[in-house]
């Protein structure tokens, strides 16, 4: 959360007299967690309609009116929502962000962020081991799965129009390898750019029962096929003109996206391209946004899988055979595209 801060304030901080870490480790905290809640009750899509007073927020959420008051309040805070003449109201960024039908809703992902919650209680296990007692997928039932595709896809949708454009396939390509591909948006949106393009999503299967309703909806069944399998270990379709690692390389240590990576571009044909997208550490003078978002995602990836946010020299030294390996950072805070010519 990105509270505003007064002049004063920030001449405390600026003197180091500004307590932030009791925002940090006790009012983030709470309201990531009452922000997930209020987004499953349905808070916002209450005032979709319009204003609201608190009373009649409360009855639409079936929360007490106090508690919801403070939520509201704080969402006020944040930018969420506005005051009007003592109801409460939809910002512009509680409107894009925060409605299910919106085109650029995250519903589905702080809804999954919810389930990281519970799982966090053994993050600390995690960081003194370095890997989490069990991998969080393998207690996953159908509803979860589903949970984590649409979460996904929310992330796609974001990523997708500044991707895009950076994912140039030469003339003639036939053949397009989404590994870990979930969703598959990223798939379908290739085949539509390339009307001679064909594709493969390889993922858990549960995760492509979900992706599957989504290439139907795109009309692209004969133009795409799901393939059940496991990244790490399942042989991949070959040759391809394209193979996709996105949002992938974090669940894995370096020695097994070493060899993954070995694997993608030796399924590719002589020219092919590897694209890998991911949330690498950035050492560099940047955006301190761009830098602290990859060192979260790694972090709950040590708790989720033993994985971890990588460096860019340790994805060009899995990619030491490639002819040439180009990274674009994107204007997304913390996400990286690799581009590797085989």
């Amino acid at each position: 959360m990105i509270i505003r801060l007064t002049l004063p304030e920030r001449l405390l901080r600026r003197a180091h007299l500004l307590p932030l870490p009791v925002m940090d480790a006790f009012g983030s905290v709470l309201f990531g967690r009452v922000l997930a809640i209020a987004v499953r009750r349905g808070l916002f899509e209450a005032l979709a309609e319009g204003p609201l007073g608190p009373d009649a927020l409360a009855e639409r959420t079936g929360m007490d009116a106090g508690a919801t008051a403070l939520v509201a309040d704080a969402a006020v805070e944040a930018g969420y929502l506005e005051r009007r003449r003592g109801r409460y109201a939809l910002s512009p960024e509680g409107r894009q962000w925060l409605l299910k039908d919106s085109p650029r809703s995250l519903v589905s992902l702080i809804r999954y962020f919810e389930t990281l919650h519970e799982r966090w209680r053994t993050v600390e296990t995690s960081m003194v081991h370095g890997r989490p007692a069990n991998i969080y997928y393998e207690a996953f039932a159908a509803g979860d799965w589903r949970v984590y595709v649409l979460a996904m896809r929310d992330l796609a949708r974001l990523v997708l129009p500044v991707v895009m454009p950076k994912l140039r396939l030469r003339g003639g390509a036939a053949l397009l390898v989404d590994v870990g591909g979930s969703h598959g948006l990223y798939a379908i949106e290739c085949c539509r750019r390339y009307p001679g393009l064909n594709a493969v999503v390889m993922d858990f299967g549960p995760a492509l029962t979900v992706a599957g309703e989504f290439v139907r909806e795109a009309a692209m069944e004969e133009r795409i096929r799901l393939l059940e399998g496991n990244v790490l270990h399942t042989p991949l379709p070959s040759p391809a003109d394209c193979v996709l690692l996105f949002n992938v390389i974090h669940g894995f240590t370096g020695e097994q996206n070493r060899a993954l990576v070995g694997r993608a571009l030796a399924a590719l044909r002589p020219g092919g391209k590897l694209f890998i997208l991911d949330q690498l550490q950035d050492d560099g003078e940047g955006s301190g946004l761009g830098r602290f978002v990859p060192l979260m995602v790694g972090l709950n990836l040590v708790n989720e899988t033993g994985g971890t946010a990588h460096r860019p020299e340790s994805v060009r030294e899995w990619c030491a055979s490639a002819s040439s390996t180009r990274l674009h950072r994107l204007r997304l805070p913390g996400l990286t595209l690799v581009e590797i010519d085989r």
